[in-house]
């Protein structure tokens, strides 16, 4: 009986042990959290602010809409809006709005809406960089609740363009100063993805818009994380701690291997060149600018720092339909760049170095630290300019400690997919000087010819016309450089193998519109 029960009581625990362990794992298995629907790009840099009009970010194409969008051939059609109609003369456009759209809070999108946008970009007031791209509206009127009118003060042909501009809710702005307005750091919008919180130095997360009328978003989140080292944001990409970023071209071959992840090698309008600062009496003389171009080695550093992901640049258009590939293109010559600094009164003396009037030739540029290619640039080509007699020393600073307007020189970095008056007028127009306006011409270049190319550009409507005054332009331009251009950077991306959905087209200044269709990806493995 003893024995009989002693075997009963080992039974009986063994039992118990058995159930416990099915507990245990079963327990262990509702502990494992199930991966998290969210993808997480390593972004360069923080922002300011997130008011669309006050400052372009990567993440506009998720938090708002336009009127208009372009599509994956960069070619520009309707979004908000659901039609338009042009007047014979050109100078009326009437759109109708899509009824039914909403804001993040839930109010309906309308054309109130739109009008207070461009109005508000018009309005001085506001100092939006966005404001010479609407110079030409003489005014815009709602015809009804989802009707609106824009009437010009002349033919505007990158009008469409223009109205990609993310469309802002009149009623968070109400009675506030949109500069310190609470919306620009808690932003309202139309698009895919809504705000949700911001770590200041950390990361900011967008959330699927359940309600948004395109697309729905099947990853629920977006992280940015902040991460201004690329060497970082490469390690963090590789362990799988992000599943985006943009590479380095030296980081591209080491992490084609990594099997986690794919290679996106992607032709870009962006663009490389040393801006000339026209207020320094040295660069106003046309000769030592085209000196210092000819002295410029651009397939070496084509080959060298970008690994071949670029070519070589002589234009701000040369990736565009506009494009001249007759213009002067400044072949690396070290022969006609001495001749040039001679014709200029700059003479070589004893020590190697060139002088006038006393002057030492030398100047510094100023590059971003954050940019490794861009530093790389500007240290090879100091060098380089020893051998046409030049001392130039390179100033790799935080971007807290730049102002592009009091440097010697910068290194630039622009370009646009989009209308050839993208990134152009703004850059080049003397009235887009960064002294006296909010344009992006921080090196005050001013040139009779270009400005009245430019101004024909925008305002012509006939496309071969157009394409006409767009190839003067870069003839002119080349002519009288308001930058050493350098090279055209391909943007490579990483992204974690198990997303799918991207879309791949030419994309913008440092690798800008590769999440124009982020909604439309998702997680294989989900």
């Amino acid at each position: 009986m003893f024995t009989l029960n002693k075997k009963m009581l080992v039974l009986f625990m063994v039992l118990v042990l058995i159930v416990a362990g099915c507990s245990k794992k079963e327990d262990v298995k509702e502990a494992t959290p199930t991966k998290e629907n969210r993808l997480i790009y390593a972004s360069e840099e923080e922002f300011e602010g997130l008011n669309p009009i006050l400052e372009e970010t990567n993440l506009d194409a998720l938090l708002f809409r336009g009127v208009m969008r372009f599509d994956e051939n960069n070619k520009v059609g309707t979004d908000i809006a659901d039609s338009f109609d042009v007047s014979e003369d050109k100078l009326t456009y009437t759109f109708t709005l899509k009824e039914g759209i909403t804001f993040h809070d839930g109010k309906e999108l309308t054309a109130e809406d739109v009008v207070f946008t461009i109005e508000s970009i018009m309005d001085d007031q506001n100092a939006s960089f966005l404001k010479s791209d609407f110079e030409e509206v003489k005014s815009t009127k709602t015809l009804d609740k989802y009707t609106v009118e824009v009437t010009l003060k002349q033919p505007f042909t990158p009008l469409l363009d223009k109205l990609t501009v993310p469309i802002l809710p009149k009623h968070a702005f109400e009675g506030v100063d949109m500069r310190t307005a609470d919306f620009n750091s808690h932003p309202i919008g139309a698009g895919p993805y809504k705000f949700d919180n911001w770590d200041r130095g950390n990361a900011l997360t967008l959330q699927a818009y359940s309600d948004f009328f395109g697309t729905k978003p099947s990853i629920e989140k977006v992280i940015f994380k902040f991460i201004p080292d690329s060497n970082v944001r490469a390690l963090q990409l590789k362990s799988g701690e992000v599943d985006v970023a943009l590479l380095d071209p030296v980081q591209v071959e080491n992490l084609q291997k990594e099997e986690n992840l794919t290679i996106y090698d992607m032709e870009s309008s962006d663009y490389r060149g040393i801006l000339f600062n026209m207020n320094l009496d040295f660069w106003k003389d046309v000769n030592v600018r085209r000196a210092f171009s000819y002295a410029t080695d651009r397939e070496q550093i084509v080959k060298g720092i970008l690994k071949g992901h670029g070519s070589v640049a002589y234009s701000p258009l040369q990736n565009h339909e506009f494009h001249n590939d007759q213009i002067e293109k400044y072949t690396y010559d070290v022969e006609k760049a001495n001749a040039l600094l001679d014709e200029a009164g700059w003479i070589e003396k004893e020590d190697g170095m060139r002088y006038k009037d006393g002057e030492k030739l030398s100047f510094t540029i100023t590059t971003p630290a954050s940019d490794t290619v861009r530093t790389n640039m500007a240290n090879y080509v100091a060098e380089g300019f020893k051998d046409i007699g030049a001392d130039v020393k390179v100033a790799a600073l935080d971007w807290s400690a730049i102002t592009i307007e009091d440097a010697d020189a910068f290194m630039v970095g622009w370009g646009s997919p989009y209308d050839a008056d993208h990134h152009t007028h703004i850059l080049f127009h003397t009235n887009e000087s960064s002294i006296n306006s909010t344009g992006y011409n921080y090196g005050n270049y001013s040139n009779e010819k270009v400005d009245e190319l430019l101004e024909k550009g925008r305002t012509t409507t006939d496309p071969d016309e157009r394409k006409a005054i767009y190839m003067q332009f870069q003839e002119e331009l080349a002519k009288d450089p308001a930058f050493d251009f350098i090279a055209y950077e391909n943007a490579v991306y990483g992204i974690n193998k198990n997303v799918s959905g991207v879309k791949e087209r030419t994309l913008g200044h440092h690798g800008s519109g590769f999440l124009w269709n982020v909604e439309e990806w998702k997680w294989n493995d989900q």
